[in-house]
């Protein structure tokens, strides 16, 4: 195993550990806390790169591609405030945060074959665990990790890690799980063994872990969060269903309330679908998404 450091200037450096098989086969870059705030990739990539050797191929693993936001245990950086998954492929003159987007763009996502992209729900949110993917090449990839849920979109936002591995003809995934600031031993088990099946299928890992079943497909819809149904007023947010539950149009999803607890705004759903996003932190501001549905997924026997 080698490690370099891609440094991008104001004293912010990436590490990104390289790990070379004895045969020669596919390049795969797994990307940890995009979001310094989601500690289930990092966590996974620091045990792939202090336990895995493949037997083919290579894995270009980067445990904490923000550092800045990771330091400040926060979503996005408090040098600049950019959000990392919104600046690929990012600026090599650019923001700090488009500085690090151009790094990982150019000297991991398009040196790979595939992109394995580690999310979670952050401090705030709780999401089902689930793998999502974009573009038709990712699909195998997404159903071989593992995980119960899996999300395949219509389309990808530009800004994305996806949407630099797309530009480059990479293949990609990404994945997300409970959050909250938590970890969970089954999560980062399912995360660490997710990316042990992916390498696993593609001849990377020898004796990779178990296939596990996935139960439920979503189709289409493009994930984003940023169009969460929201806050419309300042208060306390009291959830009324659980992350990765199916509800009808209509149903409440949550109820906004004073500090008196009088109701001040009921959130409901404004289409069947699933969970895919629910607020986690009580205290909310005018505009905090409170919670994001997909498509109502259908279910595997």
């Amino acid at each position: 195993m080698s490690t370099r450091r891609l440094d991008v200037g104001d004293g912010t450096a990436v590490a990104v550990a390289e790990l070379t098989g004895a045969a020669d086969g596919p390049t795969v870059a797994v990307l940890g806390g995009v979001h310094g705030d989601e500690l289930e990739g990092i966590l996974a990539v620091r045990r792939l790169v202090g336990t895995f050797r493949p037997v083919a191929g290579r894995v270009l693993a980067v445990a904490v591609a923000n550092p800045p936001a990771h330091a400040a245990s926060a979503r996005t950086s408090p040098v600049d405030g950019g959000n990392l998954a919104r600046a690929f492929p990012g600026r090599s003159g650019g923001t700090v945060t488009e500085r690090i987007a151009d790094a990982l763009t150019r000297h991991v996502i398009a040196a790979a074959d595939l992109l394995v992209d580690l999310h979670s729900a952050g401090r705030h949110y709780a999401m089902p665990f689930f793998a999502g993917y974009c573009e038709p090449s990712g699909a195998a990839a997404a159903h071989a990790f593992g995980a119960p849920l899996v999300w395949a979109h219509d389309r990808v936002n530009p800004g994305r890690s996806l949407a630099a591995a797309a530009a480059h003809g990479v293949a990609a995934i990404y994945v997300e799980g409970s959050g909250g600031a938590a970890l969970r031993r089954s999560e980062v088990d399912g995360y660490t063994d997710g990316v042990l099946r992916v390498l696993g299928q593609l001849g990377v890992a020898a004796d990779p872990p178990a296939p596990a079943p996935v139960r439920r497909v979503v189709q289409g819809g493009d994930g984003d969060v940023d169009a969460s149904v929201s806050a419309a007023v300042a208060g306390w947010c009291v959830t009324a269903v659980t992350a990765g539950a199916v509800v009808a149009a209509g149903t409440l999803v949550a109820e906004i309330v004073d500090e008196a607890g009088r109701v001040v705004q009921p959130v409901r759903a404004p289409r069947d679908g699933i969970v895919m996003m629910l607020r986690r932190t009580a205290v909310v501001a005018p505009g905090d998404g409170i919670a994001m549905l997909g498509p109502v997924p259908q279910e595997l026997s």
